[in-house]
């Protein structure tokens, strides 16, 4: 069995400046997919799938595959990333179409607690008082945004526990991330993920009739910018990072995202939270922040990128 080969983490601040353009990547998502005038799963499907097919030729023809440790374990995990990572797109962008960018974009970024509240019971790690406290604190400013969307419409509320199931499906696709990207180069981890979220989304979408074909010019316009800013501009560079920093910590770093998506749909969609709003939301991100500092974060011995 072959052991892993530490690779010495890039310089903070290359790396801090490469995680920044992330979350400025991911931030325009909402944008295109509020742009975009197809059904949800088409979407999904389209910004997977257009993206595994930008990076095939290189990942396939072009990368050395010497340091890309396949194995029937990893392969089941590549297909778990897969499918989590399929769900985590069908449940977010159906909710971005039923409540604001604001609510969906907060509360599908609840990760960190997530993947908490898994290291607490799945790992039996004891959480620190503060990441208890933290959660406590997120909970509240979720129950807060759920009641001002439900004043609004019952639909936004049902948009909001959508986004919450896509933050649920985002846990899953960045745990099984992290235990197979130590063993495997960025193309190629990305190639398999992208790929089999791609598949799934398109079988999804036949089984349910789904149309994915004869929209406007515009709309293939925008999922192609989705696929390559938010997707392989965005996603990858986290998928990266996944390589020198845990799972709960780049979720922390993806918590950029509602900020940046809620002044693009002001700036852009003519979205403004009201005073409520707002404070739910900074009540929410405030608790996430809480715990997820508070929780300990990987040492750095990987693999070669």
């Amino acid at each position: 069995m072959k052991e892993t080969v530490f690779v010495r983490p890039p310089a903070p601040h290359i790396l801090w400046t490469l995680l920044l353009v992330g979350i400025l990547a991911i931030s325009c998502a909402s944008i295109f997919i509020r742009l975009a005038e197809a059904p949800p799963l088409a979407i999904a499907a389209y910004r997977v799938g257009i993206a595994a097919l930008i990076i095939a030729p290189y990942t396939l023809y072009k990368r050395p595959r010497a340091d890309d440790r396949w194995n029937s374990r990893r392969l089941l995990q590549a297909i778990l990333a897969g499918v989590f990572l399929a769900l985590h797109f069908a449940f977010w962008i159906k909710s971005l179409q039923m409540t604001s960018v604001a609510s969906a974009a907060t509360l599908c970024n609840t990760t960190p607690l997530f993947t908490a509240l898994y290291a607490r019971l799945f790992l039996g790690e004891r959480l620190p008082a503060r990441a208890t406290a933290g959660i406590l604190v997120a909970v509240g400013g979720g129950v807060l945004l759920a009641g001002t969307d439900f004043l609004l419409t019952a639909e936004a509320l049902q948009g909001d526990l959508l986004a919450v199931c896509g933050a649920m499906a985002a846990t899953g696709y960045l745990l099984a991330g992290s235990a197979l990207r130590p063993w495997l180069s960025l193309p190629a981890y990305t190639l398999a993920v992208y790929g089999i979220a791609a598949l799934v989304l398109l079988a999804w979408s036949v089984a349910s009739g789904t149309t994915l074909s004869g929209f406007p010019a515009q709309t293939y316009l925008y999922l192609v910018l989705l696929a390559v800013i938010p997707q392989l501009i965005g996603h990858t560079t986290f998928n990266w990072a996944l390589r020198f920093l845990s799972p709960t910590s780049v979720a922390i770093l993806v918590l950029g995202e509602p900020a940046g998506a809620t002044l693009l749909a002001w700036l852009f969609l003519g979205e403004s939270p009201t005073l409520l709003k707002s404070a739910g939301l900074m009540t929410l991100g405030a608790g996430i922040v809480l715990s997820s500092l508070s929780m300990p974060s990987r040492e750095n011995a990987d693999p070669a990128a």
